[in-house]
């Protein structure tokens, strides 16, 4: 197993992270949970993936000698099972298919729907990876830990303060120059809470990364990279 080298997810929110679960008919599949209101979340899930499903268990089994659990699937499409035990990450492969799930007819992807701008309310799932946009728009960061060591990354360490302070205007055109969290997702779209509530049920999209300047991705194999 191969501890991930980049930013290892550590969300709590049960709606920022997908899980593999046991099917109430058949072999195991993902599940999102999916936020349709402060008091109401739809358990959606989808069997179309058993290969992600396999990539998960592998990582699991070897973990905790059981099936099952969340995961994440950051920007870079890596899959990142995470390791109660020691802390961190596992990697368990590269993924490159979205998942899509049904929500009473209506498609929930991790890409949004046709026509909507920043700004606009992100129907999508809120799985995602964390960063911050530092005050002023001037910078992305995201932090790491080891042991008793903290260490900050910045975007501008990878890509220069030019394309680092691009991205972060743009950002912040939306989100506010006072900064905050947001979230990157699987196929690269940004979005945010509102008001800055971790975990509520309201998020804004935020746009998309397409061809911006980004942190340099982790060293792991992803096949034919």
């Amino acid at each position: 197993m191969l501890a991930y080298p980049g930013l290892c997810p550590s969300n709590v929110n049960k709606d920022a992270k997908y899980s593999v679960v046991h099917s109430a008919t058949g072999p195991m599949e993902i599940r999102l949970v999916y936020r349709v209101s402060d008091r109401e979340r739809e358990l959606l899930t989808t069997d179309h993936h058993d290969k992600l499903v396999e990539m998960v268990n592998k990582v699991k089994l070897e973990l905790t000698g059981f099936s099952g659990g969340a995961f994440y699937i950051n920007e870079y499409r890596d899959v990142l099972v995470p390791d109660t035990v020691n802390g961190g990450c596992v990697y368990a492969g590269n993924y490159t298919l979205d998942l899509e799930f049904d929500y009473n007819g209506t498609p929930i992807t991790p890409r949004p729907p046709e026509g909507l701008r920043p700004g606009g309310s992100w129907p999508g799932p809120h799985v995602g990876i964390r960063y911050t946009l530092m005050a002023g728009g001037r910078d992305i960061r995201y932090d790491t830990r080891s042991g008793r060591t903290l260490r900050e990354h910045r975007l501008s360490d990878d890509v220069g303060q030019r394309l680092a302070g691009e991205l972060a205007r743009r950002i912040a055109a939306t989100k506010g120059i006072a900064g905050g969290g947001f979230y990157i997702n699987e196929a690269c779209e940004m979005f945010a809470p509102l008001g800055g509530e971790e975990g509520g049920v309201e998020y804004i999209y935020v746009g998309s990364l397409a061809d911006s300047a980004w942190f340099h991705a982790p060293d792991v194999d992803r096949g034919d990279d």
